[in-house]
């Protein structure tokens, strides 16, 4: 007990006051937490924690009976003391984002002090021994965070500014993201300043605002095809057929600025992406790309309009493709946070000393060259360019999933590789425990459809996205609003009759079959606004009939016409 006080400070008969019976709890609870922490339950006493807190062991057993009392009490009041933080009392902000932020930053702080991690720790050992005391821990640690998020997410469903299917369980994903960052870091021993940790929390908060359907204002539609497409959900399902059962008008710009992206998750993980992906490999090309300035507008048309998948790769010159990464980092400069940002391994410049294109050398170099063009310390998507007998798919997998460990990138895919080779590894994955590839990337299109022989059906099995690449706008110096040459007379005949360009059908045909995003490489704004346009047309399932009709490969459905496939490489663009 403390020594009487000689001022009068007692409140009568010599009993302490509040304040000093208050300081006495507040002491007597720190001190047997320690005590716990440093002895484990079954080698802590009464008397040791009697003599950590400074107090006689008739003043410990008067306010708490035995050691299993005193060990529920102090670790429900360590577990739950932050829970009465006021950060989360505070009004939160109309915008959405920003009222998620202030959560999750709340919900950080909470993940990194050290009094809760050692408590959930001790809580989680001694489970089975109290098991009504994990429980009601359990409930009273994440309830009222969780609550908060939930109430949120009830309001903006109230006024039509997100549609969630589930809101709880998507405010306990959300917690789990937030609340897991410090302890994903941990694992590999990365130390980030507080600006980098911002950026990844807003980076979570973006990504959760895509998955928990964010859209836009609703508008009046202006024909029936266009109120049955207003009732469709904001996010659709995997290798669904995005159809109508009549022709839409023609689509412009305009349109696509008031229809919001439908993201989907781009295999079976947790990364959300658009339908339409921005390719910025053509960027860094000097006679038919653009300069900084344009590229900036370019992305920033793009982000504007939801899209947020990005890649500047470049297969065909290295030089090229560096050039691209250079200019792709500058132009997200300050919105980062806001982009799926992929990107692939190039060739080594020479293999003899640099090691072949998937070996594990070239491919650590590779990515680390990546991080510093691209201005960001991590790649959201890491491809393999192509494919590379020379080196052990094995060897491969495991420098991938090295780069995963690392926190260098978060998901792995390939582009331009045989089916079977793309089966061989992923079954090295699934035999090593490494991480596994999320997506493929491969020309696809109307005229374009070798992927569909064996290349579909196998991401289908195995769960995997597919992101389809079509050709580069126009090129300089000829006409931005044409169809471009190459498109075959059935493609150009339905464009007209649905009233849009043979671009926009062949963005459209794709987002009517399992793909999951389409790359398109935009050199100027007007190609750049055709294409967004074209995010918001339904094709009439005649139209999509016709398109097949005559353009179906061998082989794919017995149909016996003939087709022009490609090999399937991403840079052998379909028409």
């Amino acid at each position: 007990m403390e020594p009487r006080q000689s001022d009068g400070g007692r409140s009568r008969a010599g009993r302490p006051t509040s304040a000093q019976a208050a300081r006495l709890t507040e002491r007597l609870r720190r001190a047997a937490v320690d005590t716990f922490l440093e002895h484990g339950y079954d080698g802590a006493t009464m008397e040791a924690v009697a003599r950590a807190a400074g107090v006689t062991k008739s003043t410990l057993y008067s306010r708490y009976p035995d050691k299993r009392t005193l060990f529920i009490a102090v670790s429900s009041w360590a577990l739950t003391r932050q829970e009465r933080d006021t950060r989360v009392l505070e009004p939160l902000p109309d915008d959405l984002a920003a009222a998620l932020t202030l959560i999750a930053r709340a919900i950080l702080a909470r993940s990194v002090d050290p009094d809760i991690v050692r408590l959930s720790r001790m809580a989680i050992a001694e489970s089975p021994r109290f098991p009504e005391f994990a429980v009601s821990s359990q409930a009273t640690t994440w309830s009222p965070r969780i609550q908060v998020i939930i109430d949120l997410l009830h309001a903006r469903e109230r006024v039509g500014d997100v549609t969630v299917p589930d809101v709880a369980l998507a405010a306990e994903q959300f917690f789990a993201m937030v609340g897991a960052m410090p302890a994903w870091l941990a694992a590999y021993g990365i130390y980030r300043t507080p600006e980098a940790e911002d950026e990844r929390l807003q980076h979570a908060v973006r990504l959760f605002l895509n998955g928990i359907l964010t859209r836009g204002p609703a508008r009046p539609p202006a024909t029936a095809a266009a109120a049955a497409a207003a009732n469709h959900p904001t996010v659709a399902e995997p290798g669904t057929a995005r159809t109508a059962a009549t022709a839409g008008p023609h689509v412009t710009s305009s349109t696509a600025a008031t229809r919001p992206m439908r993201y989907q998750p781009l295999g079976r993980g947790g990364l959300y992406v658009s339908p339409l992906a921005l390719g910025t490999g053509v960027l860094g090309d000097p006679h038919q790309g653009c300069d900084q300035r344009t590229a900036t507008e370019l992305v920033t048309r793009y982000l504007d309009a939801g899209g947020n998948l990005v890649d500047p790769t470049e297969l065909r010159d290295a030089d090229i493709h560096a050039r691209a990464e250079e200019i792709t980092g500058a132009a997200l400069r300050g919105r980062r946070a806001q982009v799926v940002l992929a990107t692939s391994a190039v060739a080594a410049p020479d293999p003899a000393r640099h090691g072949s294109r998937n070996s594990r050398r070239h491919l650590r170099a590779a990515c680390d060259a990546s991080l510093r063009r691209l201005g960001t310390d991590h790649i959201d998507l890491y491809q393999i360019a192509v494919d590379d007998p020379a080196t052990p798919l094995d060897e491969t997998v495991e420098a991938l999933d090295d780069l995963v460990r690392a926190g260098k990138v978060l998901y792995t895919g390939a582009a331009g590789i045989p089916a079977y080779r793309l089966m061989k590894a992923l079954a090295a994955s699934d035999r090593t425990g490494r991480a596994r590839f999320v997506s493929l990337q491969a020309a696809y299109g109307p005229t374009a459809r070798s992927v569909e022989r064996e290349h579909l059906p196998l991401l289908a099995e195995e769960g995997l996205g597919f992101i389809g690449v079509t050709g580069a706008g126009p090129a300089p110096g000829s006409d931005p609003s044409g169809p471009g040459p190459g498109y075959p007379a059935i493609v150009r005949a339905v464009a007209a009759r649905v009233g849009c360009t043979p671009t926009q059908l062949a963005l459209a045909w794709q987002w009517a079959r399992p793909v999951t995003a389409v790359r398109v490489d935009a050199r100027n704004t007007v190609f750049l606004d055709e294409v967004l346009a074209a995010t918001g047309l339904e094709l009439p399932v005649e139209a999509l009939a016709e398109i097949d009709q005559h353009t179906e490969p061998i082989g794919i459905s017995g149909s016996g016409r003939p087709g022009r496939p490609t090999d399937g490489h991403p840079n052998r663009h379909p028409i």
